[in-house]
């Protein structure tokens, strides 16, 4: 088999879960190099690029439509449309014949609107594994340009080009758990020149510039620095590396049997500092990594990446600047990601803050208000200083915390229970605005 994968060609491997093509048919042949899950926030589509399939359900439309959010379906299949997706998954349109009256008329309307744009649609029951879907599309489309990109081929600018494309695009499917077995995933990046017999962990290094605010767009961030650094984890540390924008590079580093935590974690530091600086000179770079605990099979590494990324975030709060966080490093945190994982961790919060944030003219400002009292022991005086603020201004505002939260701030167990919420509501807020794994 030649060439790229067509959506006609994805239609067989997600039978299994019920799919139907109910329109577009006139554009079965467009190629699709990807596949994109749709997000419940916006941008829905952040990270599609063209000729990916896009997979959404009809749950995550209805969850931005609550929030206010001005789109349907049929403007989401025009956006769609515009970024140059080669076609659409649409979870709980499957089967047409059971729908409901509205829902169908709405049906009637999307295929009618592909079918004139020629976008295949593929429908599936609303309880299909997103995730497992977007997985064998992935799977797909790798293992065709794995075949695609012979290593008998001539080695010149395009094939080595290629050849870098593939390894991201491996690694990212590691990374996000979207392949389709172990054995094949081995094999794969056996292909591309990495040995996943052997054990590996995650390195996440969150890169800015001096002064910037975030680890975001925001900090002008030199591209080639993080490709420097990127380069130099491989060389020497035998990494498989990747950078997402200039700001972030995510590496999977292999672990000798004679290795320890503090020889690799030196070892990286080093190469951290001869690419971004050791903070003294003009040039030199703000960052935070973090290292995830080791994965001893391909479905281990979303987990360690997962850790690494929490590691870094909140490294970066506990540790400050310029350092190399693990797990164990991140105290307190470490139960409050626990418990987020657990799904425990929202409704601890929403007990303990809800009177605070339903007021979403202030919340943010009371809870940054608290935050600072709790951490200056209850001092008033050092937390206006810490706050920039006038000692009545910030009396101002804990009488106004108080009142909403009917609670007494200097009891210290209710001290206790604020700051372990608001710490969450750290933890929660850094996998809402993360890059997810699950594009």
């Amino acid at each position: 088999m030649s060439g790229p994968v067509t959506v006609r060609e994805t239609l067989p491997h997600l039978v299994k879960w019920g799919a139907q093509l109910i329109a577009g048919e006139s554009g079965l042949d467009r190629s699709v190099s990807w596949a994109s899950v749709m997000r419940a926030q916006l941008p829905a589509f952040q990270d599609l690029r063209r000729g990916e399939l896009a997979i959404l359900s009809l749950a995550t439309v209805q969850a931005l439509q609550n929030r206010g959010a001005p789109i349907s379906l049929l403007t989401v299949l025009d956006q769609l449309d515009e970024l140059g997706a080669s076609g659409v998954v649409i979870a709980g349109l499957a089967p047409l014949v059971a729908l409901p009256r509205p829902l169908a008329a709405i049906a009637r309307d999307l295929r009618a609107r592909a079918d004139q744009i020629a976008l295949p649609i593929i429908a599936l029951p609303q309880q299909a594994p997103l995730a497992d879907v977007r997985a064998a599309i992935v799977s797909l489309t790798a293992e065709r340009r794995d075949l695609i990109a012979s290593p008998l081929q001539p080695v010149d600018a395009y094939a080595a080009q290629m050849r870098a494309s593939l390894r991201s695009e491996a690694l990212e499917a590691l990374l996000a758990g979207a392949y389709v077995g172990e054995a094949q995933m081995r094999m794969r990046a056996s292909h591309l020149g990495y040995d996943l017999n052997q054990p590996h962990l995650v390195l996440w290094v969150d890169i800015r510039a001096s002064g910037a605010p975030t680890a975001s767009r925001d900090g002008a961030v030199d591209p080639t620095r993080s490709q420097a650094l990127a380069e130099g984890l491989q060389v020497a540390l035998g990494a498989w590396t990747q950078t997402r924008e200039p700001e972030q590079v995510v590496a999977l580093l292999p672990l000798s049997a004679e290795s320890n935590a503090q020889e690799l974690t030196e070892r990286i530091l080093t190469q951290i500092t001869q690419a971004l600086g050791d903070g003294h000179e003009r040039r030199a770079l703000e960052w935070s990594a973090g290292l995830g605990e080791p994965a001893t099979a391909p479905a281990q590494v979303r987990r360690s990446a997962q850790e690494a990324q929490d590691a870094a975030q909140l490294g970066a709060m506990v540790l400050g600047a310029r350092h190399i966080a693990r797990p164990a490093d991140l105290g307190v945190y470490r139960l409050l990601l626990a418990l987020r994982e657990r799904g425990e961790l929202e409704p601890f919060i929403r007990r303990a803050l809800e009177p605070l944030l339903r007021d979403q003219r202030h919340a943010d400002t009371l809870i940054e208000t608290l935050e600072a009292f709790f951490a200056s022991n209850g001092n008033s005086t050092k937390a206006a200083e810490r706050l920039h603020l006038h000692r009545n201004s910030l009396l101002y505002r804990l009488n106004q915390a108080r009142d909403l939260l009917h609670q007494d701030l200097d009891d210290p167990e209710t001290r206790l229970t604020l700051q372990l919420a608001i710490k969450g509501l750290r933890v929660l807020r850094l996998k809402e605005e993360r890059p997810t794994y699950d594009r």
